[in-house]
């Protein structure tokens, strides 16, 4: 078009232009062409290669970016030729061990040669592969997502690979069918349940009327499933016209004041068949809390109604039954109110029917609350159960036998009086707990020796007495013999001997007998009846055996304390029940300056400052001692000689041997040095917290001050400013020099003078 054109419009001026000017412009025009031409292609080219590198650096972003692990591999040798860094992080292998790895290196075993198979099937578009196992370097297997595709790289034919983890996911989705199988399973066994239960759920929508039911209330209601009448007025027209209109007003309710639904009503079938239905219902809300739907369900009681029916006359023909049975008899509704009597009752309560019969429990006999019968009651109604319990009628001064059975309407009560039984009963325990209590107490064992025969009875349990095994106990005299000490053995039958030799009947000895286990012998106090024939011949003794052990070591023991304490250093006195002294230890005589007869029979406060101890300490040492109280307390003591001393007295009662307190024990310790010494910490803590809040609040003040005007310092340009600033700067440093030298002041003025009173006063 250029060589044309231009041709055109040269020849428009051959007139003008001789040959030689002809030749000139011809070859100009020519050169001016493969210039601009030249021009033209070098700057496509150029930008050719410009759009060539961004999309190679785009593609290699794409790659090297991307979230996903990438690679790509030869799919002749299947080594990895490239690989990027979210694959490197995925897997855990280095770049390096990629590059020296193949592709089946990551594959399991049972894999590899269906992955050789799927290679002849990657084409030039990119393609999913499938859900593939993998194996990173620490051994652990993944489950990727593959998408591969043909691509052209380094001038060869390779293949590309994008892997997405998907073992979450295929987790996500097998837990997910697991959930689904389970609901599925359970879905079909709630409709079994249904089924069996005649049970129905249903939906009534308020705005259009529509109800929805579950398959089950098909078959409850007796309609074809899915029919295309509305299923409301399908039901509305099946209800007995008699329970209609109760069915709608109670569901009206529910609509507007959201009243409890709880509705028996009947229904008539398509065959004619009759049925009693149950429907419970509540009010779901819609998101601005409008009335949306009705959510409730129905089941069918037929069988229930008709039982009840047939129970009905069945309890008429067992009137007459029940009156003339020897057991009260009643019956109470839901709400505990009675419904029904029978003659035995009215004569064991004294109460007719006419008094009962339609009252509630609590009114009849009022304060039952508390009691058993009315948990018992409640309990059998509430858990539909049958119970069976004694109980103390207070209102006729009886017990009762009481059982009780749950029916439809509330539960059947029969009882007998077993008042004289239980009276029996409960003085025959009342025996034999005493009885087993005082041989729990005292561990006295019963015998009853036979003489003539030589046996020896125990009606108690010797062998917890002597510690051994019940088969170890011996029935003849030697045998208990045997076990009495060697050096009390023949005193203890010497005077056995001598009481039956005289005739005498009572006879008692101390001494020591061998148990099991015992590296000791432990005291015992035996006691015995002697029993004489009509010739005078001893035939039995009967007596008992008491461990006096402990007593007998008690008593050994207060007789080494009692010389203990005479020689201890603590102050002990010894105080009756009217608080007077009975006993002194020689280092109380020591520290009151009274010796033991001149205490005796005074009151401690009298001797020793009473009148001047600190104001309610003789009231709360008083009350204390009169709860029996184990305590101790720090008192001021002002003794005669003009000292007046600080000690911690501990009182502790005193019981005799039958558990009757007796008086009170009083042990005296100078405490003095140890309160000079609190005294000094709590001076030297009030100067320590003085000097902490002028450390921590008054210091803090010029400090703060000191670096704020540091800071302006730095930041002012010129010198006089400065100045006015170190000036500042100076004073209050001098402010906090004087604080430190208020704190030193204070140490060595009131720490060490031991001045208490230590005033607050801020510096100015």
């Amino acid at each position: 078009m250029w060589i044309t054109a231009s041709d055109k419009v040269l020849f428009l001026f051959r007139s003008q232009l001789n040959a030689a000017d002809m030749l000139i412009v011809s070859s100009l025009k020519g050169v001016f062409f493969v210039f601009i031409t030249t021009l033209l292609l070098w700057y496509l080219i150029k930008l050719n290669n410009k759009r060539l590198l961004d999309d190679e650096r785009q593609y290699r972003s794409m790659y090297e970016g991307s979230p996903l692990a990438k690679w790509i591999y030869d799919p002749v040798t299947l080594k990895f030729i490239s690989v990027n860094d979210t694959a490197i992080a995925q897997y855990g292998y280095s770049r390096d061990e990629f590059l020296n790895m193949s592709i089946l290196d990551m594959r399991p075993d049972e894999d590899k040669q269906r992955v050789i198979d799927s290679i002849s099937q990657v084409s030039d578009q990119l393609k999913p592969s499938g859900i593939w196992r993998h194996l990173k370097r620490d051994g652990s297997e993944v489950s990727v997502a593959i998408s591969s595709q043909q691509i052209a790289f380094n001038k060869k034919r390779h293949i590309m690979v994008t892997a997405q983890d998907v073992t979450q996911k295929l987790a996500y989705e097998q837990e997910l069918k697991r959930l689904n199988d389970e609901l599925r399973e359970e879905k079909n066994k709630l409709s079994e349940t249904q089924q069996i239960a005649r049970v129905g759920g249903w939906e009534f929508y308020l705005e259009n009327k529509q109800l929805i039911w579950s398959e089950e209330m098909y078959s409850i209601a007796g309609i074809e499933p899915y029919t295309t009448e509305n299923p409301y007025d399908l039901y509305v027209q099946q209800i007995y016209p008699e329970d209609r209109a109760d069915m709608l007003d109670a569901l009206n309710l529910l609509i507007t004041t959201g009243k409890k639904f709880d509705v028996i009503h009947r229904i008539h079938l398509l065959t004619g068949e009759t049925r009693y239905i149950r429907q419970i219902a509540k009010l779901v809300h819609s998101a601005d809390g409008k009335p949306l739907k009705l959510l409730g369900s129905a089941q069918d009681i037929t069988e229930l109604k008709q039982l009840e029916h047939e129970r009905n006359k069945y309890m008429l023909n067992l009137e007459d039954t029940l009156n003339s049975i020897n057991e009260g008899f009643y019956t109470l509704d839901h709400n505990l109110i009675f419904t029904k009597v029978n003659r035995k009752f009215e004569i064991e309560t004294g109460l007719s029917s006419r008094e009962v019969i339609g009252k509630g429990l609590t009114d009849v006999f009022p304060g039952i609350e508390g009691r058993i019968t009315y948990k018992q009651y409640t309990k059998s109604i509430k858990e539909n159960i049958p119970v069976r319990f004694e109980a103390y009628w207070k209102h006729f001064k009886k017990w009762h036998y009481v059982d009780a059975y749950p029916t439809v309407d509330g539960i059947a009560v029969y009882f007998v009086d077993i008042t004289d039984k239980k009276l029996k009963d409960m003085q025959l325990e009342g025996a034999i707990s005493r009885y087993e209590t005082v041989a729990k107490a005292t561990r006295d064992v019963i015998y009853d020796y036979d003489i003539k025969n030589d046996y020896l009875s125990f009606y108690t349990d010797v062998s917890e007495l002597l510690n051994c095994d019940p088969g170890e106990i011996g029935r003849s005299i030697k045998w208990w013999r045997s076990h009495i000490h060697p050096d009390d053995r023949e005193n203890v039958i010497r005077s056995q001997q001598e009481v039956l030799n005289r005739g005498e009947t009572n006879w008692d000895c101390e001494y020591r007998i061998k148990c099991a286990g015992h590296r000791d012998y432990i005291w015992v106090f035996s006691q015995g009846y002697c029993l004489y024939n009509s010739s005078g011949v001893a035939t039995r003794i009967v007596g008992a055996v008491k461990d006096i052990d402990a007593l007998k070591r008690a008593n050994e023991e207060n007789k080494r304390l009692a010389e203990i304490i005479t020689k201890i250093n603590n102050m002990v006195i010894v105080m009756d029940t009217d608080h007077s002294i009975t006993w002194a230890n020689r280092a109380f005589e020591e520290y009151s300056g009274y010796t033991l007869d001149e205490l005796k029979g005074v009151y401690p406060g009298d001797i020793l400052g009473g009148d001047k101890f600190a104001p309610g300490t003789i009231e709360e040492i008083r009350r204390r001692k009169e709860t029996l109280e184990t305590f101790s307390i720090d008192i001021q003591h002002f003794l005669k000689d003009g000292s007046s001393p600080w000690v911690n007295v501990e009182y502790k009662p005193i019981f005799n041997d039958k558990g009757l307190h007796t008086g009170y024990m009083a042990v005296h310790q100078n405490i003095t040095d140890r309160r000079k010494r609190e005294e000094k910490i709590n001076h030297q803590n009030k100067v320590l917290q003085h000097i902490s809040w002028l450390s921590s609040h008054e210091i803090r003040r010029p400090v703060a001050s000191i670096l704020g005007l540091a800071y302006v310092a730095r930041g002012s340009k010129s010198m006089e400013e400065k100045e006015q600033v170190i000036e500042m700067i100076n004073t209050c440093a001098e402010e906090l020099d004087g604080i430190v030298h208020h704190i030193n002041d204070r140490i060595s003025n009131e720490l060490y003078a031991g001045d208490d009173s230590i005033a607050y006063e801020p510096i100015s």
